[in-house]
């Protein structure tokens, strides 16, 4: 089964051959033994319309957003508008990779190499002002 952003996947060893291990396995997260991370757990930015710089490269401002170079959010629309970029619209659920530019503002990339080498997308349309995106954390369950 292939991992998709914001599941996890657990397995679980056979109790006949030796008592219960589990192991979930998240795309954002290492693989952890006997623990279960959460994967509806994540922080949620709202970004509104006059946060986002339209410009190659756009530039998306949120005061201590806590993101790094490299950390995956998926995008929602919130029902309003859609945010599109030179890649075009952006559906909702859409992952994208961070670059950190500040601690209040980041870009967005398709890959992490993209967004670790600078190479981030334009954008043509700011979407609306209740548009978040959303980064999975992990949780002990």
């Amino acid at each position: 089964m292939p991992l998709v952003p914001g599941t996890s996947h657990t397995v679980t060893k056979n109790a006949a051959v030796g008592g219960v291990v589990s192991s979930t396995i998240d795309p954002f997260q290492g693989v952890e033994h006997g623990r279960s991370v959460l994967a509806d757990s994540y922080t949620t930015l709202t970004v509104a319309q006059s946060a986002i710089t339209e410009a190659s490269p756009g530039v998306l401002t949120s005061t201590a957003h806590g993101l790094s170079t490299g950390d995956v959010v998926s995008y929602h629309s919130e029902g309003g508008t859609s945010l599109v970029t030179s890649v075009g619209t952006v559906a909702d659920g859409t992952t994208y990779y961070v670059e950190k530019m500040s601690a209040d503002t980041f870009e967005l990339a398709t890959t992490a190499a993209l967004a670790a080498a600078g190479t981030t997308l334009q954008i043509t349309n700011d979407g609306n002002d209740s548009q978040t995106f959303r980064r999975v954390i992990g949780k002990v369950a």
